[in-house]
């Protein structure tokens, strides 16, 4: 396991002013290093080089996931219980299983919230089958209460049971021609 880079051991107040200066993107390495002297640390330039490279680089990937994310959020909120939906949950399960096995040293902090997510994931699950289920009871018993209710009009005399009826009672209940 390689070295934390000396910009990661910096006093944690220099290193959100490197990080915001980073961020905005109109800092050099020679601006980052004055900053860093300026407020009272000293770093060598190829450090701050390889920090600023690394940060851009995961910058751009976030950027990146950020423009997927709004895709699939599109997707899935013109669809929420459909296959981007599921498919999602799914991608951010396998996603933080691959984060916790990414996790070398990872605190307890660390474990604690990935375990957290993958039972959010879980009960997100369970919520979904069980309003799915639901929907299918409900749809049933109203079906149930339809097919009674031409049953009634069969034996009533109101209806009679030819081919046509039979497909009047289909679309009636099933909502299918």
């Amino acid at each position: 396991m390689s070295r934390k880079s000396s910009i990661s051991r910096l006093d944690p107040r220099i290193r959100e002013a490197v990080d915001a200066a980073i961020r905005e993107g109109r800092a050099t390495i020679e601006d980052v290093v004055l900053l860093i002297r300026a407020m009272g640390a000293d770093v060598s330039r190829s450090a701050v080089g390889r920090y600023k490279l690394r940060a851009e680089a995961q910058m751009q990937k976030y950027r990146e996931a950020q423009e997927v994310a709004k895709v699939w959020i599109g997707k899935l909120q013109a669809e929420p219980d459909g296959d981007v939906g599921r498919l999602l949950a799914e991608m951010l399960r396998t996603t933080a299983y691959q984060t916790l096995g990414d996790l070398e040293a990872g605190t307890p902090q660390d474990v604690m919230f990935l375990a957290k997510a993958l039972q959010s994931l879980a009960s997100t699950d369970k919520l979904t089958a069980d309003r799915i289920l639901a929907v299918r009871r409900d749809v049933a018993k109203e079906a149930g209460k339809k097919i009674e209710a031409a049953e009634g009009e069969i034996k009533s005399g109101k209806r009679t049971l030819d081919l046509d009826a039979l497909k009047r009672i289909r679309e009636e209940i099933y909502g299918i021609a």
